[in-house]
């Protein structure tokens, strides 16, 4: 006698596909998901089921990102290729040059021009200083708070009142101030269902207190770049010529992918930034003063695409 199929647990055959489906595949379906899922998507009164024939989530992905690489912020960045050194693994021929394409960048000192010239700049600490307290028992000691307060600063802002007078303005007399730069990058996804992938780098000025700069609507964080993959074309490139591409594949990609690195940064600092650093720039800043502005690196906090 063949064995009787179950009862249907739901009270109808299309509750019962949904919730085998929820209890299928990966566990991160939760019950508040699938709830929205119902309530926002299949009971839309714009959702038609024959509009999903022949539907592929792979391609709605490439649509999703196509989509996003038109967005209108992407529109403030500039677009440029780079070109990385590969290895051949044999002493007696010459790296081979790849092309990059697809970094997204906007330029160091005109960002920093922009904050400069905006109401943010308000808030920015131009003069460094040094921060004690006394103690209750009378003893004086040093507190470190911020950057602006920081030996580092005070350091910097000594030496750039003894820097060279600028060759093309000689006879400047304006406030000499450091900027100083706080860079930060890691992976990130640009949108929340596709398959697009860049690697951003931001920048904050520790001229801004750390309780400002942190507030994520302060407007204190700027992107400067979108680092781009190696393209999908990039193994195959060096498979045709590297000597030990079977037995080193993983220790070139990660050569390769700190040099794409290490060459999109010789791209940002480039000769304008370099002449800032080494003269200062000068800014009319918000206050209507005219200042000459040293940048200067303060630091760089980053997860390596290598790894």
């Amino acid at each position: 006698m063949c064995p009787s199929t179950p009862p249907p647990v739901h009270r109808n055959a299309t509750i019962e596909l949904l919730m085998n489906w929820k209890d299928s595949g990966p566990s991160t379906k939760s019950d508040g998901e699938v709830n929205r899922l119902v309530n926002e998507v299949l009971l839309d009164p714009n959702f038609k089921l024959e509009d999903l024939r022949g539907f592929s989530a792979a391609r709605e992905n490439r649509r999703t990102d196509a989509a996003d690489d038109e967005s209108p912020f992407l529109d403030s960045f500039s677009t440029a290729a780079v070109e990385i050194d590969v290895p051949s693994g044999s002493k007696s021929v010459p790296p081979c040059k790849f092309s990059i394409p697809g970094l997204r960048f906007r330029r160091i000192p005109a960002v920093i021009r922009a904050m400069f010239s905006s109401p943010l700049a308000s808030k920015f600490h131009l003069s460094p200083f040094k921060l004690f307290r006394r103690s209750p028992s009378g003893e004086e000691e040093r507190v470190f708070s911020e950057v602006y307060d920081s030996d580092a600063f005070n350091d910097e802002n000594d030496k750039i009142q003894r820097a060279p007078v600028p060759p093309d303005d000689p006879g400047c007399k304006r406030e000499k101030v450091v900027v100083a730069l706080m860079f930060w990058s890691d992976a990130t996804h640009l949108a929340n269902f596709g398959t697009a992938k860049l690697w951003p780098i931001y920048m904050l000025l520790g001229n801004l207190s750390k309780y400002f700069r942190s507030q994520p609507n302060s407007g204190a964080c700027q992107h400067i770049a979108y680092i781009p993959s190696l393209l999908d074309s990039f193994q195959d490139f060096v498979a045709s010529f590297h000597a030990k591409w079977g037995t080193q594949k993983k220790d070139i990609l990660t050569h390769c992918r700190r040099e794409l690195m290490h060459v999109v940064w010789k791209f940002l600092l480039d000769d304008e930034f370099l002449h800032a650093y080494k003269y200062g720039m000068v800014i009319r800043c918000a206050d209507g003063i005219e200042r000459r502005i040293y940048p200067r690196i303060f630091t760089y906090s980053a997860d390596y695409p290598e790894k």
